[in-house]
């Protein structure tokens, strides 16, 4: 949580934080900003002391609904400093970051962060290292200081993704809805029917692809990544988006995975459902209710404090006592369980605590925690996958609670 960060910084023996993108590209500036809209500002942090916000004029009213302090670019202008000293942008942008630090009289161990260009960052940061005498520049590959304090999410945070968790779950009823009272053709309980658009065309997965965008319009949701509503064979590869050609046919398996956000930005939710139009093939309903067990499995089990790797562990095991190859034992497999059980949830579809059973992986099941539980099983050349994926947030007390109440039913019902 954003209360965390002068600890975090004190943990990292970190003097400072220095914070470079816009609220548009950036989970780290739009955080800080709690949202409103920003491009291309520069926040420094310090330990008990309010932030400090450093933006163009153009975008003032914005910056002041921040909280912070504010500064205006104008006081450290690029353009001068490049004419002044005659040098390239490069050198002007780090000498315009080390004047910034050297007016606020910032020294110690400075930390970076933000999002841009990986070869850009690495640029300029260099270029600052080389002019910088009392400031020792601090960079973070993993577990860095705002994505360790954006695992926990405070009541606020919680509510926007309640919300946003509502309006996706009544995207998946107008959907389902939509399936289900779509026409079928040549359709019988175990015959190779499909369903019919409204035009008596085949229904296919672009016509569901748009009819999902209209839905999340409506609710004001945006899709950043798209979406997976993917059929039989292409089921069996976890991303694989889906061939909008395809045809919806009776009793062939569909994973759908909705990941939307708020128009704008924002938090993000994440769920997926499995799906047999009319029936389901008995290997299709084997491999399901052998998910579902791995799922109430999981759920049953976590617990605060516990390694989120254990997790992992107990998914493969679990599949693996009913003879589904796993990463675990079989690593790089392409069939049976191929992904980790979880990821942490947030500004970003996937965040930290990541749950994979690596060694170096220290990360626990915290109080105030949201993260995925999406076990599931993938055979491209049976023509099938499954995967159940549900929303979990564990509170100030321990108890984990699901933000995913769409029902899990395997089998559409179909008109007759």
């Amino acid at each position: 949580m954003k209360r965390d960060i002068d600890r975090l910084l004190a943990e990292r023996n970190l003097d400072a934080a220095v914070v470079r993108g816009s609220t548009l590209s950036s989970p780290t500036v739009y955080y800080l900003a709690d949202g409103h809209k920003l491009e291309n500002v520069t926040i420094l942090l310090r330990p008990g002391r309010p932030g400090l916000l450093i933006h163009h004029p153009m975008e003032r009213d914005d910056a002041a609904l921040t909280g912070m302090e504010t500064a205006l670019t104008t006081q450290w202008d690029v353009r001068s400093i490049s004419k002044a000293l005659q040098c390239d942008l490069l050198t002007a942008q780090a000498e315009q970051l080390r004047r910034i630090l050297a007016d606020h009289e910032v020294r110690g161990r400075v930390g970076f962060y933000g999002h841009g260009e990986i070869g850009q960052a690495h640029a300029l940061l260099s270029q600052l290292a080389r002019m910088l005498t009392d400031v020792e520049l601090v960079v973070e590959f993993e577990n860095d200081l705002f994505s360790t304090a954006r695992i926990t999410k405070d009541e606020g945070e919680i509510r926007a993704m309640r919300d946003v968790a509502e309006r996706a779950d009544r995207v998946v009823a107008a959907l389902v809805e939509m399936l289900c009272s779509s026409p079928v053709a040549n359709g019988n309980r175990n015959g190779k029917g499909h369903l019919l658009a409204a035009d008596g065309q085949p229904l296919r997965v672009r016509h569901v692809k748009q009819f999902i965008h209209d839905q999340c319009v409506r609710q004001g949701l945006e899709q950043p990544g798209g979406n997976i509503f993917s059929l039989g064979a292409d089921a069996g590869v976890p991303h694989n988006q889906g061939n909008p050609d395809d045809v919806l046919e009776l009793g062939k398996a569909i994973i759908f995975d909705f990941f939307p956000r708020p128009v704008g930005g924002g938090y993000f939710h994440d769920m997926t459902r499995t799906w047999s139009l009319g029936f389901a093939p008995k290997e299709l309903e084997r491999a399901y209710q052998d998910t579902m067990a791995v799922f109430k499995l999981v759920m049953e089990t976590l617990e605060v404090g516990k390694r989120t790797s254990i997790y992992q562990n107990i998914t493969c095991k679990y599949y693996e006592s009913l003879n589904y190859p796993t990463i675990l034992t079989t690593p790089g497999t392409q069939e049976g369980y191929v992904h980790g059980l979880a990821h942490g949830l947030g500004l970003e579809v996937h965040e930290a605590p990541s749950f994979y059973a690596y060694e170096s992986n220290t990360a626990l099941v915290e109080r105030g925690s949201v993260f995925t539980v999406e076990p599931g099983l993938y055979f491209p050349a049976r023509g099938y996958g499954v995967r159940i994926e549900d929303v979990v947030y564990c509170d100030e007390e321990g108890v984990f609670h699901s933000l995913t109440p769409f029902p899990k039913d395997l089998v559409l019902p179909v008109r007759k």
